[in-house]
């Protein structure tokens, strides 16, 4: 019989365990850090397991750090929050293929590893600091090597180096204030 509950208690920890870390991971995607005794360790539990840490701009492969550069230039253009499949179609009008079966998936996993930009769980995403990310798109999105075009219309690059489309012709919610 003691077997018994203890196996039953084994079970009731395991469960408790894993609804203590969907809750932790709820408030994280909301940017709340749990309260400092609901982060103390439970006796005897095993450590909650990281995700992956985020990175420097630099870090990214090419073709992965201009899907990230060009949704921050979307982001500088409203000071609302972004949700990932308007940061979609942002960086496919602008000439760039996001890889991936599910693009917004995709293009989501990049953002959260990226130290420039703060996740709000379904409500979208922001830039942590807006001057910094001015910067990163000044020196990603016009390269040094690329030839620009000295007309209104930008280079003809395909997308890299052209023009910021207008946020009101990629997704009408775009420049609505939150």
């Amino acid at each position: 019989m003691d077997n018994d509950i203890v196996a039953k208690m084994r079970a009731e920890e395991a469960d408790l365990t894993r609804k203590l870390k969907a809750v932790r991971d709820f408030l994280a995607a909301y940017g709340e850090t749990p309260s400092a005794e609901a982060n103390s360790p439970v006796r005897g539990s095993r450590p909650q397991s990281v995700g992956r840490e985020k990175v420097e701009i630099t870090s990214f492969t090419e073709q992965t750090r201009r899907s990230v550069v060009l949704a921050m230039q979307a982001m500088t253009t409203t000071n609302a929050l972004m949700k990932t499949k308007d940061l979609v179609a942002f960086v496919e009008a602008m000439g760039h293929t996001i890889t991936g079966q599910n693009k917004v998936n995709a293009l989501g996993a990049l953002l959260a590893r990226s130290i420039d930009i703060q996740g709000h769980g379904k409500s979208g995403w922001s830039l942590v600091n807006r001057d910094r990310a001015l910067e990163i798109v000044s020196k990603y999105v016009l390269q040094e090597n690329e030839p620009v075009s000295n007309d209104a219309t930008g280079s003809d690059a395909g997308g890299w180096g052209a023009p910021t489309p207008s946020p009101s012709l990629v997704h009408s919610s775009w420049g609505r204030t939150a």
